[in-house]
């Protein structure tokens, strides 16, 4: 799994939260759209969660577009401050969405629906 989120202190949380309690591998971590990118090319993993609003990507509704171009079967969990957000992240092709306000529980049961569809 990658992780994409502009903030370090969101990024580590998450990582350390998913790893002890969900049993996940995260293979990396990326603050920017081409981080992401390098990292999807580089890793090849089956999930991103990705902070809709992570700098770089592209305004609406072409943001998932350059994520699928470099890897098309890739599952994508949108998680946003904005809880709004969700149906944006849906309608643009996100496999899932969890709002940063929801509690942790919730982005590991995105992540296992996720890896079933995998």
């Amino acid at each position: 799994m990658l992780l994409a989120d502009d903030q370090e202190k969101v990024r580590s949380a998450l990582k350390l939260f998913i790893e002890q309690e969900g049993g996940f591998c995260v293979v990396g971590e990326a603050s920017t759209a081409s981080d992401l990118l390098y990292h999807l090319m580089k890793t090849n993993p089956h999930v991103v969660l990705l902070d809709w609003e992570l700098p770089g990507l592209p305004d609406s509704p072409q943001k998932l577009s350059p994520l699928r171009l470099v890897a098309p079967d890739i599952k994508i969990i949108a998680l946003s401050g904005v809880p709004e957000a969700r149906k944006s992240a849906l309608a643009e092709g996100a496999d899932g969405f969890v709002s940063k306000s929801e509690p942790p529980e919730n982005v590991l049961r995105a992540l296992y629906f996720a890896y079933d569809k995998v």
